[in-house]
C-alpha cells in the first residue's frame, strides 16, 4: 500500500430520528395520540428523561411513532420550527439517549471486528459538547487518545472521528462494510497520506510542480502557503565606529532546521494538500529526509465515497495531476507506524538522558553504584507495564520483525523492592550499598539509612 488513511470522521442518523426529520420536511402535524402509558418507574412515556439501562430508548421511540397520528402537509411553518416541536413531543433527552446508545454500540463493535485484534477500545465522557453536538466523549485505544465521538438529536444524530493513532489500528475493510450498514452514514473528512521516506519527492519538488501548473484542475489556480521553521543563529560582524577602531555588532541568521511545509488549497474549499518534512518534525535519525504528502478531503460540495477507505492511493493520485507519482511508490501503514515508534523511543531516550543523565552520572562516579544498582534504585517502585504514554503504542499486528523489536527494547526487571517502604533491619555502614544492592543514602551530619528496600 503506497497510501494510508491518517484521519477519518463520519456521521449517521438513527432510523427513528431520521423518520422524525422526514415528518418535519413534509410539514407533518400531530393529530392524535392513541395511548398514554407509564413505565415501571412512574414516569410518563411521553416525557422519558431518565437515563437508565432498563429503558430501551429505541423501542420507546418506535412505539411512540406508531401510536402518534400525523396530518401530513397540515403545518405550513418552516422546517426548523416543525422539527423543534416534534423533538419536544418525543422528548429531546430521550432522543439524545437514543443517539448515545448508537455511539455506545459502535464503540463496542470496535472490540469485535472493526478494530484490529489485541486492542482495547473504550470512551470517556467529556465535560462539554463538540461542533454543535451537546454531548461528546474521547475515544481511547489501550487508554490512549485515538479519536472523538459526539451525539445529539438537534444535530441530526451521531459523529465519530479517528486520528492517525486510531486509523492505524482499524480494520478499514470492516469499517467500510459498517458504514454501508449505518443509516444515513456520511464521511465528513478523510486524510490520505503518502510517505516519501527517502525524500525523493520533497518540498522543492512540490513547489516546482506548482510553478508548472500541476496543481490546477479546473477553474482558477488553487491558493498556496509556504512555511519554514527553525532557530536564529548568532553571527558577528565587525563595524568601524570611529577612525580605525572596530566594534563587534551582533547579527542573527535564519537556520530552517525544524522543517518546511507547503500547502495547496484551503479547508474552506474542502480539499487541501499538505507537504511537510515529517523526518524533521519527529527528529527521525533513520529517515531524516522523510517527507509526507497528505491530502485532506472534506464533505463540502462533494460526496466522499466509502471506497476511499479501501483504495486511498487512487483518490490521492486523482486529487491533483502532480500526485500521479503516488501509484509508483510502495509504502504501507505498518512500516510508517513502526518507524514512528522507533523515533519516539529515540526521543524518549534523548529526553531521559537530558533530564536524568547528570543524576545517573553522580550515582555512578561519586556514589560508586554499578549499572544494575542504579537501574534498581530508579525503577524498583514501578510495575513492568508502567511505561511512558507516548511509547504505549496500540498493537497493529505481528510481523517478522516483532520478535527482534521485543528482544531489542524489552528489559526484564529482576528486583521487586519498593523504594517507598521502610527498611530498618540493617545497621549503618560505611558503604552506600547493602548486600541486596540497595542504596542506603546519606544526609546532613553523616550517612544514614534512607530505607530503600
Amino acid at each position: 500500500m503506497n497510501a494510508i488513511i491518517d484521519y477519518l470522521s463520519f456521521t449517521w442518523t438513527p432510523e427513528e430520528l431520521a423518520q422524525i426529520f422526514e415528518l418535519a420536511k413534509v410539514g407533518a402535524e400531530i393529530k392524535a395520540i392513541r395511548g398514554f402509558e407509564f413505565n415501571e418507574y412512574g414516569d410518563a412515556v411521553t416525557n422519558q428523561a431518565l437515563d437508565t439501562g432498563a429503558i430501551d430508548y429505541k423501542s420507546a421511540v418506535r412505539a411512540k411513532l406508531r401510536d402518534t397520528e400525523f396530518a401530513v402537509g397540515a403545518d405550513s411553518r418552516k422546517f426548523y420550527e416543525i422539527k423543534r416541536d416534534l423533538l419536544d413531543h418525543f422528548g429531546l433527552n430521550t432522543l439524545d439517549a437514543l443517539c448515545c446508545g448508537e455511539v455506545d454500540r459502535f464503540i463496542n463493535r470496535l472490540n469485535h471486528g472493526l478494530g484490529k485484534f489485541g486492542n482495547d477500545w473504550s470512551f470517556s465522557l467529556r465535560s462539554g459538547g463538540f461542533s454543535g453536538y451537546p454531548h461528546s466523549a474521547n475515544i481511547l485505544v489501550n487508554g490512549q487518545q485515538a479519536g472523538l465521538c459526539a451525539w445529539g438529536a438537534k444535530n441530526h444524530g451521531c459523529y465519530v472521528s479517528f486520528s492517525g493513532t486510531g486509523t492505524a489500528v482499524l480494520d478499514l475493510e470492516q469499517v467500510h462494510n459498517a458504514l454501508h450498514q449505518l443509516p444515513g452514514a456520511k464521511i465528513t473528512r478523510v486524510d490520505i497520506a503518502h510517505d516519501s521516506l527517502n525524500g525523493k519527492y520533497d518540498i522543492k519538488t512540490a513547489r516546482k510542480m506548482a510553478e508548472n501548473g500541476q496543481f490546477v484542475t479546473r477553474g482558477r489556480p488553487a491558493s498556496y502557503c509556504y512555511i519554514e521553521s527553525g532557530h536564529l543563529s548568532q553571527v558577528a560582524s565587525y563595524q568601524k565606529s570611529s577612525g580605525n577602531c572596530e566594534s563587534v555588532k551582533k547579527r542573527f541568521g535564519f537556520v530552517a532546521d525544524k522543517g518546511k511545509s507547503f500547502y495547496v488549497g484551503t479547508r474552506d474549499a474542502g480539499k487541501m494538500l499538505r507537504v511537510y518534512e515529517k523526518g524533521k518534525q519527529l527528529d527521525c535519525k533513520q529517515h531524516p529526509d522523510w517527507v509526507r504528502w497528505e491530502l485532506e478531503l472534506r464533505a463540502k460540495d462533494r460526496v466522499i465515497p466509502f471506497d476511499a477507505l479501501l483504495e486511498p492511493a487512487k483518490y490521492l493520485a486523482g486529487a491533483y495531476p502532480a500526485l500521479a507519482f503516488v501509484n509508483s511508490e510502495e509504502q504501507c501503514a505498518i512500516a510508517t507506524h513502526k518507524r514512528k515508534w522507533f523515533t519516539s523511543v529515540d526521543n524518549a531516550v534523548k529526553n531521559g538522558a537530558t533530564q536524568c543523565g547528570k543524576l545517573v552520572n553522580f550515582l555512578k562516579h561519586c556514589v560508586g553504584l554499578d549499572n544494575r544498582q542504579i537501574v534498581n534504585l530508579l525503577t524498583n517502585h514501578l510495575e513492568p507495564f508502567e511505561i511512558p504514554d507516548r511509547l504505549n503504542q496500540p498493537v497493529i499486528e505481528d510481523t517478522e520483525h516483532s520478535e527482534s523489536i521485543e528482544l531489542q527494547f524489552k528489559r526484564l526487571i529482576k528486583f521487586s523492592y519498593d523504594i517507598y517502604s521502610k527498611h530498618n533491619e540493617r545497621k549503618i555502614s560505611n558503604d552506600y550499598i547493602d548486600s541486596d544492592g540497595n542504596w542506603r543514602g546519606f544526609g546532613f551530619g553523616g550517612f544514614k539509612e534512607i530505607g530503600f528496600a
